[in-house]
């Protein structure tokens, strides 16, 4: 081996020693701005935007119409995960969901995958196995726990929780929460960084909705009216509670009815409140706006008219009642609902005083309950009537109203002459419990105190003899009156399809609670199709049912004082039970029924049924199914929701 071989050599090793150094300087200057800066420096500011709970809406009882279930969207950074089977096998133990599923969405190609949206299980424990390559944040969905009973009045919400029907949409200004938001910084890594000096601002829950409903008196009277619509053969059925003292609203059903839940699945019109938005011509319920101008206009209730019929008006149409009379007094006419009575005391009136008084109780105008969601029917101003209007319009015909102004017009009549508006919002209140809204209610005097006290005695006639017999309760005064009305087919009144209804209230001195039942398209053949044979019967039943399971509301003649939730003391009657009058029934299994399915089993029982826990599906009951107990006893149930 030579000197200068030697010498070469040697400047060789020295060189690539050199740029072996520099290689590893630059491979270190490298590392530090790839990994050590993204690990340690801010790339940027990001928002993460915090969503809050939307707020409930409850009964007058504080039980919840509505409820906020917790769920997780769960997502995954398929590049950070080193063992994809044992990942996904270990999701898909935690949430039940089938893996096949999993491994089909999971795609190694992706930045991010999301695996789940909105389920109820809580993978936080996966975590610490996984860490920032398991994305867990939580959310939350809108839940009705009663189902049916309570959709068409709260309605339902949107995927993104917003209110898009009933008062989820009217009052959704109110229930939405306010959104948060926290800055946070992040390095190159994508972790973050703490910083408490960055801008937080916290969410803020919705606010809360308080009504007048209850919901014992809502099972009651949706569970009567399916009961009737399968007797009876009906299409369909609606009916209203109120207080006529106050206007407060507190049930309201109509059936068929929907599942807020999954209103995909029903009918677009099932899902509307019919009692707002359905017009119809009354029939004869609609006499009392003919009978009411005649007191005011002097005419007394025992006054006589001739009633034979068939009556030849001005030879347009011939006049007849369902059962003959001869002479019967302006009592008479109403408790019998003479059409040929109640024509002959219109005609003595003139139209405009038959079109003013419509107006005054309210019909052709809206009643406020729901501005935006409510129709106000139509009555034709007096100078556009025909001859023929005459012979219509007093008995309900030639006129359209909606379910809500007969109630709210009988109300009046029950109150002594207020038209009131009616309501059902008790009181909105924030999460801090600040009262944000109350609902207002207007009072205008549309009859004297005498002829409000004329019309009820007449009601109440009308129901002792006459075409409501069928609405009486024992013991109780109760005034009402029947109506049947033959529905427009194809632009043609049917001689088979009919609407029949009673509006009733009671007692007749202090009446607390009025109810206006509907059913529409009973049976003919089978004499349905009248009012006093199917909705007079509707009104006895619940009304004797809410007797039954509601202590502050008994058949007995001491009074004491209650108060509603924001209203003046009202008089009920006291609740005194004698040996003879308790009555005991068998208690029913519901485990497995849905609550809103183990709510009107009980009901219809005469129980006292309450939900101490949980939402769904019936789990436990605290009476054992067989045993027997006293009508009214309280059964506490647990539920939970079936995944």
């Amino acid at each position: 081996m030579t000197k200068n071989y030697l010498k070469f050599r040697n400047r060789i090793r020295f060189v690539s020693t050199l740029i072996m150094f520099f290689w590893v300087v630059f491979i270190y200057e490298l590392f530090t701005i790839q990994i050590i800066d993204r690990v340690e420096n801010p790339q940027g500011m990001k928002v993460e935007i915090i969503k809050g709970k939307r707020g409930n809406i409850f009964d007058i009882n504080g039980n919840n119409i509505t409820q906020n279930l917790t769920f997780y969207n769960i997502g995954v950074r398929p590049k950070k995960i080193t063992n994809k089977d044992t990942f996904l096998r270990d999701l898909s133990d935690c949430t039940g969901t089938d893996l096949g599923i999993y491994i089909s969405k999971f795609n190694v190609g992706k930045s991010y995958v999301q695996l789940e949206k909105k389920t109820i299980r809580n993978c936080q424990k996966l975590k610490s196995k996984y860490g920032d390559a398991l994305i867990i944040n939580q959310d939350y969905k809108r839940y009705y726990p009663e189902e049916n009973l309570f959709g068409q009045i709260v309605g339902f919400t949107n995927v993104d929780d917003v209110g898009i029907s009933g008062l989820e949409s009217q009052y959704n200004r109110y229930l939405e929460p306010k959104i948060g938001s926290r800055v946070f910084k992040s390095n190159g890594l994508g972790k973050r960084i703490s910083d408490p000096t960055l801008p937080y601002e916290a969410p803020e829950d919705g606010s809360d909705i308080y009504l007048t409903i209850n919901k014992e008196y809502q099972a009651i009277l949706r569970e009567e009216l399916i009961d009737q619509i399968e007797k009876t053969e009906a299409s369909s059925a609606m009916g209203i509670i109120l207080n006529p003292q106050t206007g407060e609203i507190v049930s309201m059903v109509s059936v068929p009815d929907f599942n807020p839940n999954n209103p995909q699945d029903f009918e677009v019109e099932y899902q509307k409140n019919r009692l707002l938005l359905d017009t119809l011509e009354p029939g004869s319920t609609f006499k009392v706006v003919t009978i009411a101008a005649a007191l005011k206009s002097g005419i007394n209730p025992i006054d006589e008219y001739n009633v034979e019929g068939p009556y030849n008006f001005h030879d347009i149409k011939m006049i007849e009642d369902s059962v003959p009379h001869s002479v019967l007094t302006v009592k008479e006419i109403l408790a019998y609902s003479s059409n040929i009575g109640t024509i002959k005391i219109a005609e003595s009136l003139g139209k405009n005083k038959i079109y003013n008084q419509a107006k005054e109780f309210g019909f052709g105008s809206k009643t406020g309950l729901n501005p935006t969601g409510e129709e106000s029917g139509t009555v034709y101003e007096a100078k556009r009537w025909s001859l023929s209007s005459m012979h219509s319009v007093p008995i309900g015909y030639e006129v359209s109203v909606t379910p809500i102004q007969i109630a709210m017009a009988y109300a009046a009549i029950a109150n002594g002459g207020f038209l009131l508006k009616p309501y059902m919002v008790d009181e909105v209140k924030r999460s801090d419990d600040t009262i944000l809204k109350n609902q207002q209610r207007l009072r205008k005097r549309i009859l004297s105190q005498s002829d409000a006290e004329i019309l009820k005695d007449m009601l109440s006639y009308a129901v002792e003899n006459g075409s409501g017999r069928r609405a009486k309760l024992a013991g109780w005064d109760v005034s009402g009156k029947t109506g049947t009305s033959k529905k427009v087919i194809n632009g043609e009144y049917s001689e088979s399809e009919f609407l029949a209804s009673f509006v009733g209230f009671f007692p007749k001195e202090n009446p607390q609670l009025l109810a206006l039942i509907i059913i529409d398209g009973a049976s003919v053949s089978s004499n349905y199709h009248w009012g006093s044979m199917s909705a007079a019967p509707v009104f006895k039943s619940v009304m004797k049912r809410i007797i039954n399971i509601d202590s502050e509301i008994t058949n007995n003649k001491s009074n004491k004082k209650v108060k509603t939730r924001n209203s003046n003391p009202i008089l009920i009657q006291k609740n005194i039970k004698k040996s003879q009058d308790i009555e005991i029934v068998e208690m029913p299994n519901v485990i497995g029924k849905n609550v809103n399915s183990a709510f009107m089993t009980l009901a219809k029982k005469g129980l006292n049924p309450k939900i101490v826990s949980g939402m769904g599906v019936i789990i436990s009951q605290s009476v054992e199914p067989g045993a027997k107990i006293e009508k009214g006893t309280r059964v506490e149930l647990k539920a939970e929701i079936k995944s």
